[in-house]
């Protein structure tokens, strides 16, 4: 996940981008004033368009800390362990459930579990058919993320249930799993792993030039070369991180081979 200094930079040098495109259009067509106006105003509705786009996808794919802990637990299980917990707590809660293969059963009802990735319309659909070939007639898939799409079957209702849903019905049942491992604590920068990222490095270097190319078409602006001279400190830092990170996985190569070779 990308924090929150990463965010920024990528909405930086969007708008930048943006907002010298929409300047080189409309100098055309009038003069700098109104075009460098113009721009800025194009530039800020589709950074509140685009925020609120992303502010929505935001909340939607959003889960707490405690449903994200369940799935990262499960990580370390066999791929049917959340299903055979889920039929043991039906089963405490009263309910006939049965398991078979990876999806159990209620009566007409049959539930899949997928939190590994986004489930595909593809494995919606193998589902949908295994549980039609024993009977079931309505299937509840549980998720991590919701599915971007699936399948539309006649006759056949489908369900889904995800994120902190899905926590909730399982935490009810008592049908957590156990703690195997423990996460690893973050390190003290890690916010700024995916800032100097080498997918960066040509987002710096655009945004440096363009605040550059921005000064000198509009004359020389304070603000315009105090953001292009940040931009290419941090083009610089994160240059100087990366070939940091290839030296140490460099040595790390070679101490495995050292260690392989004793």
């Amino acid at each position: 996940m990308k924090s929150t200094f990463a965010k920024i930079v990528d909405k930086t040098v969007g708008a930048v981008l943006i907002f010298a495109a929409a300047t080189a259009v409309l100098r055309y067509y009038t003069t700098l004033d109104y075009a460098v106006f113009s721009a800025i105003a194009v530039t800020a509705c589709v950074l509140i368009m685009s925020g609120f786009a992303g502010k929505r996808k935001a909340e939607k794919l959003k889960i707490s800390e405690a449903a994200a802990d369940m799935f990262y637990d499960f990580m370390f299980f066999d791929d049917s362990a959340p299903s055979r917990l889920l039929m043991n707590g039906l089963k405490r809660a009263g309910a006939s459930a049965v398991l078979k293969g990876k999806t159990v059963y209620v009566g007409k009802t049959a539930a899949f579990c997928a939190f590994d990735s986004q489930l595909s319309q593809r494995s919606a659909a193998r589902a949908i058919a295994r549980a039609k070939h024993f009977g079931a007639e309505k299937l509840v898939l549980f998720c991590k993320a919701p599915p971007a799409s699936l399948p539309d079957v006649e006759g056949f209702s489908l369900k889904t249930v995800s994120g902190d849903d899905t926590y909730a019905l399982f935490a009810s049942l008592g049908a957590l799993p156990d703690r195997k491992f423990e996460k690893r604590k973050r390190k003290r920068f890690a916010a700024f792993e995916h800032a100097l990222g080498k997918d960066k490095l040509p987002k710096y270097f655009l945004l440096s030039a363009s605040m550059f190319a921005l000064t000198a078409l509009i004359g020389f602006s304070v603000v315009t070369f105090i953001c292009a001279s940040v931009s290419s400190v941090l083009f610089v830092a994160a240059c100087a991180y990366n070939a940091a990170n290839a030296r140490k996985n460099r040595r790390r190569k070679k101490d495995r081979a050292d260690a392989n070779d004793c």
